[in-house]
This record gives C-alpha cells, structure tokens and sequence, in this order.
C-alpha cells in the first residue's frame, strides 16, 4: 500500500505538507522537501497542519531538514507539529528540535 503525501510551497518560504508521514511514505516526501528547502533563503516555515498520522520517521524527516537548513544557513521553523510528534520527540529527548 503506497501512502501519498502532498509537500507544496504555498509562499516564498513556506511548505506545506499533508497526509500521513508514515515509514512507508517519507522517502518520497523527504525527496520533495529537501528539493524545496533547498531553494530557501533566510526564513523557512513547514506547515504540519496537514498532516494526520505521524511515526518516528517523521521526526526523523524534521532533523534531516535541520540538517539541511543550517548547512544553507536558513533558520526553518515549524508550524503546527502533530501531537503525535510532539510526544515523540518529547520521549527521545528531543522536544527542543521542534522549537
């Protein structure tokens, strides 16, 4: 089963994403994430508003897009994490990724 989801700028710096950021689908959305990031200056928001199921992968797809800002000196900020993802970064120590 192939899981989609949407990863779109919806304004000069910032993304959106929607769906469920599941295992089975984060390598896809990581392609397209990073591809976006990779053209951001300055300031980069993603919105997480869109997006309804969450496993630790997500929280992995969030650290590499850190990652991915500080080496292009960008300062990324989240919007809107899931509950979900809150909690998970919470229980491996890492809630200050998602400050």
């Amino acid at each position: 089963m192939t899981m989609t989801v949407t990863v779109e700028q919806t304004a000069p710096g910032t993304i959106r994403l929607a769906g469920d950021l599941v295992f089975a689908s984060v390598l896809p959305a990581r392609q397209k994430l990073l591809g976006l990031l990779q053209q951001a200056e300055g300031e980069c928001r993603v919105d997480w508003s869109g997006v309804q199921r969450v496993d630790s992968s997500a929280l992995s797809l969030w650290l590499v897009c850190l990652r991915q800002a500080t080496k292009q000196g960008v300062q990324l900020h989240i919007e809107q994490p899931p509950a979900d993802l809150v909690s998970i970064a919470d229980l491996v120590g890492l809630a200050d990724a998602l400050a």
